[in-house]
């Protein structure tokens, strides 16, 4: 029955995030805490856990499946449950290793090491979601501070960043699942073994507690937003520049044999752009933003490509251009983004972290005769492993200093924060989210990224080869929006920031913050053990 019910909160914890984000069933956590607090051993801890996650990303990721078997046909299903079961484990030994550091720390008896489970839970939680984002297989899905996102305490990002928003859900959690918390065996000379009554009694003012907790984020989240202009307005002391972004909306699968036609498609745009906005009278475009790998086939960094260059940058004479390729050097290949000015690359950044099993392939030498089995059951070519790129920083143009990055790595926190903190004062990514197929997983990987937005309170423009193409202000909120799945542009107003936010200053210290709550919560539990 335990494991039950931790499988159906894993299935409500679904609606509580991007895209849906019904915020309140974020709280599903409390009755797995709950339970994780009375079990009767780290196996039973570790085994609520992993059940509460199994559905949680059998579902929340179902588009992950569907829109590779869609591309690559049903093998893909194959892997599927491989994927859930690392999933899984991750959560699995968050709650296995809460409750052994609870009995390790002075949970002498089975009330003691309860409380204890409680207090350690949510601070292992968050560390565990930041150490999602770490390494080479890092995937940051199901990070509980993306419920807020749409709710005013979203704002409180730019304070605490979006580990501080997961601890304003698993704090409340637990001081909810405290009083149930006390294992069902307990003595009942025990404070936390009273009859149900007598607990549901004792629950009130822990929920008060966590109401208390919830509203106050709500007001200082209201606060925090106090400074937004209205939606559309200029920002105050800011100078209005205008963007053009770019949706070629190419065929992701044909493009290395279509380079010249994907070329054209995204100059063809570009030009129809400008020429509809001088007919209008408008200004010219200060920054266009091609997606990633617009131009694959061509090396743009190479030193013969300057008149491939200078025909990019005619198509909008003036403008910074920041355009997705790829890049040669020393026999490596690169994800990158070229800042083109004048027919000249003025900056390059190299896609720093890259998709596991999608760019990057482990132990790729040794095992090549394995992969390129793999690749021919998915009906593909060996794939050549893409090089990581050597440094976070931004690129310099006259627009200033632009935070460019690529893809995947909007729904990494470090990677904004590195760029701002470099003196980045605009956010730009480049991406293609066809790859995405079917399914919630491009609206996910959108929704994310706008947290990133508000965590640096900087403007954050957006360009997909099949979408989401959209420019966000620096408090979350999309301003302009194309449709998906079309050849189309954007026309977008931004404003360069150079301010920081205490989450871009300090925001680096949360992990050893946490390690450091966590080590000190053990070690008054284990001051505090009764001595025998």
């Amino acid at each position: 029955m335990p494991l039950l019910a931790a499988a159906l909160c894993g299935l409500l914890l679904t609606l509580a995030l991007p895209p849906l984000g019904w915020w309140p069933f974020a709280f599903a956590v409390a009755p797995v805490f709950a339970l994780v607090a009375r079990a009767q051993g780290a196996r039973r801890a570790f085994w609520l856990g992993a059940t509460f996650a199994a559905p949680f990303f059998a579902l929340y990721v179902l588009w992950l499946p569907r829109s590779f078997a869609e591309l690559f046909g049903p093998a893909f299903w194959a892997v599927y449950p491989f994927m859930l079961a690392v999933l899984s484990l991750f959560w699995g030994l968050t709650t296995w290793g809460a409750w052994r550091l609870a009995a390790l720390s002075g949970g002498a008896t089975p009330h003691a090491r309860a409380r204890r489970t409680i207090v350690y839970l949510p601070l292992l939680w968050v560390l565990v979601e930041w150490a999602r984002t770490q390494g080479y297989f890092a995937f940051p899905w199901g990070t509980l501070g993306y419920a807020w996102l749409d709710t005013p305490v979203a704002q409180l990002a730019a304070q605490v960043g979006v580990y501080g928003l997961s601890l304003l859900v698993v704090v409340p959690a637990a001081l909810a699942a405290a009083p149930w918390a006390a294992p069902a065996a307990a003595p009942a000379a025990a404070p936390w073994a009273a009859p149900a009554r007598t607990r549901a009694a004792r629950a009130a003012p822990a929920t008060l507690a966590a109401a208390v907790l919830v509203g106050a984020a709500f007001l200082a989240g209201f606060a925090a937003d106090d400074g937004a202009p209205e939606l559309g307005a200029p920002s105050s002391g800011a100078p209005e520049l205008r963007a053009l972004l770019v949706q070629g909306d190419v065929d992701p699968f044909a493009r290395a044999a279509s380079a010249a036609g994907d070329l054209n498609t995204h100059l063809r745009l570009t030009e129809d752009a400008v020429s509809a906005a001088a007919a209008a009278g408008d200004p010219p475009f200060d920054l266009v933003v091609w997606p990633e790998g617009a131009v694959l086939g061509y090396d743009l960094g190479a030193g013969d490509a300057g008149p491939l260059r200078a025909a990019i940058t005619d198509s909008a004479p003036g403008a910074t251009f920041i355009v997705g390729g790829r890049t040669y050097r020393g026999g490596r290949d690169y994800n990158s983004l070229l800042a083109l000015e004048g027919g000249a690359a003025v900056g390059r950044y190299d896609k720093h972290y890259l998709v596991p099993f999608g760019e990057r392939w482990p132990l790729y030498e040794p095992l090549e005769g394995v992969y390129a089995a793999v690749f021919r059951a998915f009906g593909l070519p060996l794939l050549a492993s893409t090089s990581p790129g050597e440094t976070v920083a931004p690129v310099a143009t006259r627009v200033g200093l632009v935070g460019a990055y690529v893809c995947y790595e909007s729904v990494f926190p470090q990677v904004q924060r590195e760029l701002v903190a470099g003196g980045a004062d605009v956010l730009v990514l480049a991406t293609n989210d066809a790859w995405f197929g079917v399914g919630a997983g491009a609206w996910q990987h959108f929704d994310m990224g706008r947290l990133r937005a508000i965590e640096t309170r900087r403007w954050l423009l957006r360009a997909g080869n099949d979408g989401v193409t959209a420019a966000i202000d620096p408090w979350g909120r999309v301003t302009a929006e194309a449709p998906r799945g079309v050849p189309t542009t954007l026309t977008a107003s931004f404003g360069p920031r150079t301010d920081l936010t205490f989450w871009v200053r300090y925001g680096g210290l949360t992990p050893a913050l946490l390690l450091a709550a966590l080590v000190a919560a053990a070690g008054i539990g284990a001051a505090t053990r009764p001595r025998r």
